[in-house]
């Protein structure tokens, strides 16, 4: 029997930055079931969708954010578990940022920085109702003294994304945990953080087996927790790549009821 899901946000449970009417019909049909925002956001950027779907500021309901660099008990924010980078680390990210076309984005735990911005991502900024500031001047000296959770090249071209990856220098790539979000962001975070690791911490901190876990996501930051779930979803406009390790595709896309296709499914109709 399922005990938790565990749900990207960004084309996944989301449309237009909010939760559709039908998904959040599906998630307060849940009973006994935990139902688990899993995303590369910070958790004040997912506060009205935690208003949306029921969980927020609850006691023993529970957030994961920065791709599982923060795992947060909903009910006054509580930090369960924080794994976040150094400035060292961060300061090497920035340095190299110099090399590319890339916008740099660096998130602390409640504010988000950005460098060299296009147009499109201060919009997008906006409509997730984020906390964050464009810097002009081109250093991050000021982050010294904060907690930073999460680094970020930026371009909606993952083509050139990848390029940039490959091109990284090997000392670079063995330090962080690197994964790609939303067709738009290269994600650098400490290694072994992943929404995979933070699927398992939480598990076991409410001593539920991995195995009554379901995933669902859509893009790469999403595969380790595909892979460490019981039941691993892909939805149906996920990569190809993403939708061949999952347990289950979903026939519709996320904008169609994907997450509520799911629930309906396995949770409500108790297939397996």
């Amino acid at each position: 029997m399922y005990q938790m899901i565990l749900s990207d946000l960004d084309e996944t449970l989301l449309v237009n930055h909010h939760v559709p009417k039908f998904n959040q019909e599906a998630i307060r049909q849940l009973k006994d079931v935990k139902f688990v925002p899993a995303t590369g956001r910070s958790f004040s950027m997912i506060e009205d969708i935690l208003e949306e779907i029921g969980t927020a500021n609850q006691a023993h309901e529970y957030s994961i954010c920065f791709n599982g660099g923060l795992i947060v008990e909903n009910q006054n924010a509580q930090i369960l578990s924080f794994q976040g980078l150094t400035f060292d680390q961060a300061k090497q990210l920035f340095d190299l940022g110099e090399n590319y076309d890339v916008c740099i984005m660096i998130f602390t735990l409640n504010h988000c920085y950005l460098f060299k911005p296009d147009p499109t991502e201060i919009a997008r900024k906006k409509a997730q109702k984020a906390a964050f500031t464009v810097i002009d001047d081109y250093h991050m000296d000021f982050l010294k003294n904060e907690k930073i959770a999460k680094f970020l090249y930026v371009k909606p071209d993952m083509d050139y994304l990848k390029s940039v990856e490959q091109d990284l220098p090997e000392d670079i790539k063995k330090q962080f945990s690197i994964s790609y979000s939303s067709y738009r962001y290269l994600e650098f975070n400490p290694l072994g953080v992943s929404k995979g690791a933070a699927l398992k911490w939480l598990a076991d901190y409410l001593h539920i087996d991995k195995q009554n876990v379901i995933a669902i996501g859509d893009n790469y930051n999403d595969v380790s927790m595909i892979q460490e779930a019981g039941l691993g979803v892909c939805v149906a406009g996920g990569a190809q790549d993403i939708q061949a390790i999952s347990d289950y595709v979903t026939t519709v896309d996320y904008d169609q009821g994907a997450v509520k296709e799911v629930i309906e499914k396995f949770i409500l109709k108790g297939e397996k």
